[in-house]
């Protein structure tokens, strides 16, 4: 199905919406607790004005109401000799609203990111996927990497139950 949303970069403009959409997935959706919605939205307000050289968001709106976000991550990694600007990219965070999901506006949104991605010349994009997500990324020409390792310190599940 096709989507009839507008994906754009966001700016401080959207910062609420983002606030807002990360919210709703951490806590109403994830079942996270802890700081109440304006809480965490000042926290978030200032967090994002650290952040928003290396954290670039991308809104997704139907009808002018925000439905969906992404965020693209920028990694400078460490010179070679024979490359010395070597930068990669870390998908993190795509949300969309539940009502508006399978109707095309997560793509929209990652080949939004990814275009950026590419034309800031990044090495590569990585990206955790849920479970359910891994064909989502397989459609958009994610592919699994053999060199991947992860060390997890505590999973989210135990920080909740402490």
């Amino acid at each position: 199905m096709a989507s009839n949303a507008n994906v754009f970069r966001a700016s401080p403009a959207n910062i609420s919406d983002l606030a807002s959409l990360r919210f709703q997935w951490r806590s109403e959706e994830g079942g996270e607790r802890g700081l109440s919605r304006e809480g965490f939205e000042l926290k978030f307000f200032d967090w994002y004005e650290k952040h928003r050289e290396t954290h670039r968001a991308y809104v997704a709106t139907i009808d002018g109401r925000a439905v969906g976000c992404a965020w693209l991550v920028v990694v400078e990694r460490i010179p070679g000799p024979e490359k010395f600007v070597r930068r990669a990219g870390m998908v993190q965070s795509v949300y969309v609203q539940p009502v508006h999901r399978n109707a095309g506006v997560g793509t929209k949104l990652v080949e939004s990111l990814i275009s950026d991605a590419r034309t800031m010349a990044l090495d590569y994009l990585t990206t955790h996927p849920t479970e359910s997500s891994f064909s989502f990324y397989r459609r958009l020409g994610f592919d699994a990497a053999d060199r991947a390792l992860e060390l997890r310190f505590t999973p989210l599940r135990e920080r909740k139950e402490s």
